[in-house]
C-alpha cells in the first residue's frame, strides 16, 4: 500500500485555489471569500464552493477576511488545504513517460517553480528526496501557481534506489551537470521513457547518481557563466522534451 503524507498548506489567489479545489491531490478544508471580490464574483469559484460542503466555506465582509491573510493579492480567496505527496513510485505503460527528479533542491521558490513548469510541460511527476530537500509548504504551493495540483510529489529516501526501479521499467536516466563527459542538452533523445535528474543549489548531482545514469548533459553556457539556476534548467530540458515528442 502506497504511504501517502499530507501536508497541511495555505494559499490564496484566484488560480491556485481554484487548482487545488478542483484537484484529487488536495483536501481543501477550508475556504475563506471576500465578499464583493473578484473571487466572489468568479463563477467558477462560485461553483466549486456549491459543491463543498458548506461548513467549509467562509463568506467575510473586508475586515474579517482582511483578518485571515496579510497581503493585498489574495483577489479575495484564501484556502487552507492538505496536499499528498507519496512514497511509493509509479509503475507505467506509457510509450513517453517522464519524471523529473531533484537531487537535494532545498529552496521553496525552486521547488514552486518546478512543479508549475513541469505541470505546463506534461511531466509525469517530480520527485524529491525526504533528506536535505524542501518538501510541500506553503510557499511552494504559492509559487506554483496550481502547479502543486496538478502533478503528483514523490518522496523517496535515496535516489539510487529510484533510478534501479526506474530502470527497470525501461526508463533511460540523464542526469544534467557540468562535467567533460557530458553531452550537450540538444544531443541527447528524450522521447520514450525517460528520467531527467538535476541537482540542487550549490552541490550539484551527487558522484553516485551520476555514476547510475546512462547519459550526462549539460545546457552550455556564454560569457563565463558557470550555470542556470535549477529551475530554469528544468525549464529549459523539460519543453525541450515536450518539442521532441510533439514533433
Amino acid at each position: 500500500m502506497d504511504k501517502i503524507t499530507k501536508h497541511r498548506i495555505s494559499i490564496y489567489g484566484i488560480n491556485g485555489c481554484h487548482d487545488a479545489m478542483e484537484s484529487n491531490l488536495v483536501e481543501v478544508t477550508q475556504v475563506y471569500v471576500e465578499k464583493d471580490s473578484p473571487a466572489y464574483n468568479h463563477n467558477n469559484v462560485k461553483t466549486l464552493c456549491g459543491k463543498m460542503s458548506q461548513d467549509r466555506v467562509n463568506i467575510l465582509d473586508g475586515n474579517r477576511f482582511r483578518d485571515k491573510i496579510d497581503t493585498n493579492r489574495s483577489q479575495g480567496i484564501l484556502i487552507k488545504a492538505q496536499v499528498s505527496t507519496f512514497s511509493s513510485l509509479p509503475k507505467t505503460e506509457k510509450t513517453n513517460s517522464c519524471y523529473v527528479i531533484l537531487d537535494q533542491v532545498q529552496d521553496p521558490h525552486n521547488l514552486g517553480q518546478i512543479l508549475r513548469i513541469c505541470a505546463g510541460a506534461s511531466i509525469d511527476g517530480v520527485i524529491i528526496t525526504e533528506r536535505n530537500s524542501v518538501s510541500m509548504t506553503s510557499a511552494v504551493a504559492q509559487v506554483s501557481q496550481g502547479g502543486f495540483a496538478k502533478i503528483p510529489l514523490y518522496s523517496v529516501t535515496n535516489i539510487n534506489q529510484a533510478i534501479a526501479h526506474f530502470k527497470k521499467d525501461d526508463f533511460w536516466i540523464t542526469s544534467f551537470e557540468n562535467n567533460i563527459d557530458a553531452k550537450d542538452w540538444y544531443k541527447i533523445d528524450l522521447k520514450g521513457r525517460s528520467i531527467l535528474i538535476f541537482g540542487g543549489e550549490g552541490n550539484g548531482v551527487s558522484k553516485q547518481v551520476l555514476k547510475n545514469s546512462d547519459f550526462t548533459a549539460t545546457i552550455p553556457m556564454s560569457n563565463q557563466m558557470n550555470s542556470l539556476n535549477v529551475s530554469s534548467a528544468v525549464s529549459a530540458i523539460v519543453f525541450e522534451r515536450l518539442r521532441q515528442v510533439s514533433t
